[in-house]
């Protein structure tokens, strides 16, 4: 019965874990833990703007105390919160910096509103024209005010001290632009990042913005009158970039950038268990690869027994003709307790066998796939008799949402979110049971449902910390108490790459 219980939950291991961490955790913060973003940012509350039901922008240029530019014409969305305008947060390094331009413009791209800089006809009608020193001083948001004068349309840019083309004052042409990077085989499609955009006239004057891509695709418009405009997108410690003159920029065209990078690997991840300030080490895995991908994985755990992380498990990968066929498991003995076998079809997973000791499942899995999504189901055969259907609906290559139910009258479904950044263990090459580890990107919300046996715990809150090639290097995860709805504690799993 104890093992038909577990099986029957899709994420037994991670409940396994919890539940034994259920008894200890009156020693564990009982109040929610502080935010893991340890980043700065800079927000500028923005006065003199009439509301309006149309989104506005502002056009944003930040210098050092030396007048280098750091941020060039950088596109922030502006928008009403309980009646006051406020930019979006612009993320930036402690420091002492200078306001050199701000421009609020409209979807066109034309000015509406400006603050004008210093010793300029329209400057004696604010209290602090530009260039304005401001600082960021702490982690969070660091939050500024400013006032900006409307653009009247008999105003010329000159008397706030800009040009025509900083005020919008040219023929457009509209684009669309996606982001696109493959990480070794894998593809990272309608990515966000930040768009740089350098258009140069035959004067060998520039038109620059930066314009944050949203996630898919985004819309954006570029002067007419310029002879060559460069794309660029640095993204993962990698390069999108295209160039492209005049003739070749058509309205409404889709403009596709890409980029490509080789994938790293995981070698070490390790989760701890927080207790007030400090963090106890709770587990470890150790990843080793060979010819074919991953060869063997060891993992360590926690024991009452033995101080310290003991071997407990080691997982051998075994490969036919390149493609995995089956996942042995030892003890720390080297005793042979159990493994998965696999069947494919089409070069995907078809049939799945799994023996733990004397315990066997089952598993046959089919897929349908349906515009841009696809429905991945499983049916269960479980030592007892008893079975289990399961399927997952996939989006963008992530489980956005499953749904369980077994013979025994038992069911769970869930809903899920994820962030754009790479999943490391998506590319371990480590099919389970229950497809665990089936998304390439990385899970940022669930939302469960249960019928029958209920966990005492759930996660509610995660958070990563990444590296500049888009991996996590630690991710904290919240739980809570499923009846309570009270925080019971935090964990934080570190990783290391090759």
């Amino acid at each position: 019965m104890k093992n038909t219980i577990l099986f029957l939950l899709l994420i037994s291991i991670v409940f396994a874990l919890l539940f034994s961490c259920s008894k200890k955790s009156d020693n564990y913060p009982q109040v929610p833990p502080v935010s893991a973003d340890t980043n700065a940012y800079v927000m500028w509350t923005v006065s003199g703007v009439q509301q309006t039901n149309k989104q506005l922008y502002a056009l944003v240029t930040v210098t050092d105390n030396s007048g280098m530019p750091i941020i060039t014409n950088k596109k922030l969305t502006l928008d009403e919160i309980q009646g006051t305008y406020k930019t979006d947060k612009l993320l930036l390094p402690k420091g002492s910096y200078k306001l050199s331009k701000f421009i609020v413009v409209q979807a066109t791209d034309t000015a509406a509103y400006a603050v004008p800089l210093a010793n300029t006809a329209k400057a004696p009608q604010v209290t602090r024209p530009l260039p304005a020193d401001f600082s960021i001083a702490q982690f969070g948001i660091n939050g500024h005010g400013l006032a900006v004068l409307k653009v009247n349309s008999t105003d010329r840019p000159d008397q706030f001290g800009y040009t025509d083309a900083d005020f919008g004052f040219l023929s457009w042409t509209n684009l669309d632009v996606k982001l696109k990077i493959n990480v070794g085989q894998v593809a990272y499609d309608g990515l966000p990042g930040t768009l740089h955009v350098d258009a140069v006239n035959n004067d060998g004057g520039h038109w620059l913005r930066e314009i944050e891509l949203q996630k898919g695709t985004t819309h954006i418009r570029v002067p007419r009158q310029y002879v060559t405009y460069t794309f660029k997108v640095h993204k993962w410690n990698t390069t999108a970039e295209k160039v492209l003159n005049q003739q070749e920029i058509k309205a409404g065209m889709m403009l596709n950038l890409e980029g490509n990078r080789q994938p790293k690997r995981l070698v070490e991840e390790a989760t701890f268990l927080q207790n007030n300030l400090s963090y106890i080490p709770e587990s470890r895995s150790e990843y080793f690869y060979g010819a074919n991908g991953l060869l063997e994985i060891k993992t360590y755990q926690k024991s009452l027994i033995v101080s310290g992380l003991p071997l407990t498990n080691i997982y051998r990968f075994i490969y036919t003709g390149g493609v995995l066929n089956t996942i042995n498991r030892y003890d720390a003995a080297n005793t042979f307790n159990g493994y998965t076998a696999f069947e494919y079809q089409a070069g995907r997973i078809s049939t799945m066998s799994n023996k733990s000791y004397d315990v066997h499942t089952g598993a046959a899995v089919s897929y349908i796939a349906a515009n841009d999504h696809e429905v991945i189901t499983v049916d269960y055969l479980f030592h007892n008799g008893n079975t289990m259907h399961y399927s997952m609906l996939m989006s963008n290559g992530n489980k956005i949402s499953d749904d369980a139910s077994t013979s025994t009258g038992g069911s769970e479904n869930g809903i899920y979110e994820y962030d754009n950044n790479i999943n490391p263990r998506y590319a371990l090459g480590y099919p389970d049971l229950y497809f665990s580890n089936h998304s390439k990107n990385n899970l940022t919300l669930e939302i469960k449902n249960y019928a029958g046996a209920v966990p005492s715990v759930v996660p509610y809150k995660t958070e990563y910390v990444y590296d500049n090639d888009g991996y996590p290097t630690e991710v904290y995860i919240s739980y809570k108490g499923f009846t309570s709805q009270q925080h019971l504690y935090r964990t934080k799993t570190t990783f290391t790459y090759q």
